[in-house]
Order: C-alpha cells, then structure tokens, then sequence
C-alpha cells in the first residue's frame, strides 16, 4: 500500500468567549475523518487534548524508516 499524503488539521474557533471550538480533521489515503468537539477555557480535558496533539506531531516527525 502507497499513502502518499496523511494530513491532521485541528481549527479552533470561538462562539462564545470561554468556549473553544475545535475542528479535528485527517485525510489519510483517501479517507477524510472530521470531528467537532467543544470545551470551556479551563476544562482539564482541553489542555489534554492539546497536549496529546504536540505530542503526536513530535512523535510523527522523529519517526525513523527502518
């Protein structure tokens, strides 16, 4: 199998102040998963996903072909 392009996107926005909107997108080998989900500024579950998000990234660009 051949993926030529993986793709994460997160978009945060706001509707209302002290409320994140985040926009969770992946496009991998031709399939597109999207999910919306919201949070309060101070809501531990945010900063977690925040955190789980860099630590993916980092995670992803040290990988090493074997």
């Amino acid at each position: 199998m051949e993926v030529n392009a993986i793709k994460i996107e997160i978009r945060k926005h706001h509707v209302t102040p002290g409320v994140n909107v985040l926009d969770l997108v992946i496009d991998a080998d031709g399939e597109v998963v999207k999910k919306q989900t919201q949070h309060k500024d101070n809501d531990r579950s945010f900063q977690q996903f925040v955190k789980d998000a860099i630590k993916l990234g980092k995670t992803l660009s040290d990988a090493r072909i074997e």
